[in-house]
């Protein structure tokens, strides 16, 4: 038999350890080689992260600054501003594209545009001669990586309302000169612009007025992307005025000459009342009633029902809330007159002044719960606690003294819309 002879100082076990030694010496390179891949791969994803983040603020302050000037250089100013200020890696990125287009709901998907721009899209990277350095990835022969990020952001699909108050006493001091009216026009006007310059393909606007028992859909929601080109909802909210009492209209500053008794509901003549292309308010319909507007609202976003939108409503108004009695409104109906021109809620009465303001807030209340209606409220000189009340979501309250004021407020509140992520 064969036996192995060793010689004196020498015995298995020493023999054994100089075979673990190549051993361990083997395994510590292999160790080292997937502690050097764990170190890196959690960097790439680090990066990677970090990559996303610039991506995404880098759409978000571009779409943000589109929406507020229409200007395609200004937005990509604002982009290029955030990759270079946001590092990746401990360095600046790379703006590789910033694309213009809207968001397809029905895809959903990106589509490039030059109208109807409502989303941008980011593309950021550190890749090349900008690539990032690996710790230890030179055990495997690669030292650094490429990393790029996409992102785009979008105005969400908007059902936006106004809630106007037409009421007389927008006349300045109690006459009958529409001055202040004339800013709440302006402001209303500007609005619907503001929104044109930034909307996507399903977006629509549309306008409620009211008075005191009676609001009529002023203009239907319609697409913002028709409005864009036909202007229908802009030229009526050119010729707005509070509502047309019996009477003519003179000159400058619209003075109103209502008729005198017994022709002081008389709309046959002259010329069809003061303001003939508004809604018709008899002399025994005085006061104002919000929940009239907000319930012609509710009528209107019922029948916009998807889910999906983001729905703004904002309500003007000079005026508290005054209560409606029995026989309120009465004339209108002896007169044979059934407004034909707009849709029309017709409010209860007797409606006292303190169950129009729990009632506003219950509706608004109820807008919210149900559809997610954000309100915001704009009231001019009158306030009163139950107009903040019916603030929802993400609107606000703005009480101002300034009819001038109104302009910058609703350009404020268009500009506040809010964007999404959305890819």
């Amino acid at each position: 038999m064969y036996r192995r002879t060793l010689g004196p100082n020498l015995s298995p076990r020493h023999d054994r350890k100089g075979n673990y030694a190549v051993m361990f010496a083997s395994t510590l390179f292999v160790m080292l080689g997937f502690g050097a891949l764990a170190v890196d791969v959690s960097w790439m994803h680090v990066v990677k992260a970090q990559c996303q983040d610039v991506a995404d603020a880098a759409s978000q302050a571009a779409m943000v600054v589109y929406k507020r000037t229409g200007d395609t250089a200004a937005a990509t100013t604002a982009a290029e501003g955030i990759v270079l200020r946001d590092a990746i890696a401990g360095g600046p990125g790379t703006l590789d594209g910033l694309d213009f287009g809207y968001w397809d709901t029905s895809g959903p998907a990106f589509v490039t545009s030059t109208t109807g721009i409502n989303a941008v899209r980011a593309t950021v990277s550190r890749a090349g001669d900008n690539s990032v350095t690996l710790f230890l990835g030179r055990i495997f022969g690669r030292d650094s990586f490429n990393v790029r990020a996409s992102s785009t952001s979008a105005q969400e699909d908007l059902r936006v309302l106004l809630v106007m108050d037409i009421t007389g006493s927008w006349h300045e001091q109690w006459h009958s000169s529409q001055v202040d009216f004339n800013y709440a026009r302006t402001a209303a006007v500007n609005f619907l612009d503001q929104l044109t310059t930034s909307y996507g393909q399903t977006d629509k606007v549309g306008m409620v007025v009211f008075t005191g028992r009676y609001a009529w859909e002023f203009t239907p929601f319609r697409l913002l992307a028709d409005e864009a080109g036909d202007h229908v909802a802009r030229n009526a909210w050119s010729a707005m005025s509070v509502a047309s009492k019996a009477g003519t209209r003179q000159a400058y500053p619209r003075i109103c000459a209502l008729n005198g008794a017994p022709n002081q509901n008389n709309f046959l003549a002259p010329r069809g009342g003061c303001y003939a292309n508004m809604p018709r308010e008899y002399t025994d319909e005085p006061g104002t009633d919000h929940t009239t507007g907000l319930e012609m609202a509710r009528r209107m976003f019922d029948e916009e029902d998807r889910a999906a939108y983001y729905r703004a409503m904002v309500v003007l108004t000079d005026g508290w809330p005054n209560g409606l009695y029995a026989g309120n409104g009465d004339l209108r109906a002896a007169s044979g007159y059934r407004e034909t021109r707009w849709r029309e809620y017709k409010g209860p009465v007797p409606h006292s002044t303190s169950a129009i303001k729990t009632d506003s807030v219950a509706v608004t209340q109820d807008l919210w719960d149900g559809m997610r209606v954000n309100t915001w409220v704009v009231s001019f000189v009158q306030d009163d606690p139950f107009m903040p009340a019916m603030v929802h979501g993400d609107g606000y309250y703005v009480h101002t003294n300034d009819a001038a004021a109104l302009v910058p407020i609703f350009s404020q509140i268009a500009k506040s819309l809010p964007l999404a992520i959305v890819e």
